[in-house]
């Protein structure tokens, strides 16, 4: 399990009940995936590639439909 900070984000990543090299995946509270597959430090890469691309480039999406992805307290979605 790694649990972490990456740019304000709080980021967990852990075991997959019953699912051997699956991993659950959480940012902010809220669950991205329960079965990704791979190991924890791939999954913690991928979190961090997402993290990158949306501040250097913006919501892909609508930023009130996920505000998980945004740090806690920002203008940008989580603080509503």
């Amino acid at each position: 399990m790694i649990r972490t900070t990456y740019r304000g984000r709080d980021i967990k990543v852990l075991a997959a009940r019953g699912k051997p090299h699956h991993r659950k995946m959480v940012i902010n509270g809220h669950t991205i995936h329960h079965a990704w597959q791979g190991d924890d430090i791939q999954a913690l890469n991928w979190f961090r590639q997402v993290i990158d691309r949306l501040d250097e480039h913006g919501p892909q999406c609508p930023a009130d439909e996920y505000p998980h992805w945004w740090p806690p307290a920002t203008n940008t979605g989580a603080a509503k």
